[in-house]
């Protein structure tokens, strides 16, 4: 009888001992999944903060025999690491600025502006540097101001950045760029005067 108690408590602790041994690997299992669970909804959160961009763009450009003085804004998608597309847009200032400016004092005011879809092609050089290849497709609009009338062609514009990331959501970059026009047919305008080269300075925003 005694042999029998002592077997049935032998049986009892190796139950015991096999349900805190489960116990034990389920929290172990219900502990590694909150955490993963965890990271995985910190690192969304960080891609989130990023999906999205918007630069401020000061441009200048040869116009015209001359050169004009630009505003301007990009904004759109970062679809991953590498790639992104948006829409951009950029408007010549009108200000008489004197030597080779496309507007001096006692001419007629010419008013230009360009956008259209872009897309970009992002290579990091390291955490802070990187550079980009751009391209614009889109549409230009030309007027004189006292002249009137006004006309739509074809613009694109390829270029090339650097860019430095101050912060995660901020950074700078210089850009270097070649505008095409095509099919310009406004008072003696033709496609070269609306074709040349580009420099930026673009203020860089990420959300």
């Amino acid at each position: 009888m005694l042999s029998n108690t002592k077997s049935r408590l032998s049986a009892d602790k190796a139950g015991l001992s096999g349900r805190n041994f489960l116990i034990a690997v389920f929290v172990m299992v219900s502990t590694f999944q909150l955490s993963a669970q965890d990271i995985s909804f910190k690192q969304q959160g960080i891609n989130n903060l990023n999906q999205f961009y918007a630069d401020l763009v000061a441009k200048t450009a040869t116009l015209n025999g001359g050169w004009g003085l630009f505003g301007g804004m990009r904004a759109g998608y970062n679809i991953n690491n590498n790639f992104s597309i948006g829409l951009v847009g950029h408007g010549l200032i009108p200000d008489k600025l004197g030597g080779s400016y496309i507007n001096q004092e006692g001419k007629d005011e010419l008013h230009f502006g360009y956008g259209g879809v872009e897309a970009i092609y992002k290579y990091d050089l390291s955490d802070k540097f990187y550079l980009t290849g751009i391209i614009m497709i889109g549409a230009g609009r030309a007027d004189y101001e006292n002249l009137g009338g006004h006309d739509y062609f074809f613009m694109m514009e390829p270029g090339a950045s650097i860019n430095y990331r101050i912060v995660d959501w901020f950074g700078v970059g210089l850009s270097a760029g070649y505008r095409f026009a095509a099919g310009v047919k406004y008072a003696d305008f033709s496609d070269a005067s609306f074709s040349g080269r580009s420099t930026a300075l673009d203020f860089k925003f990420g959300f």
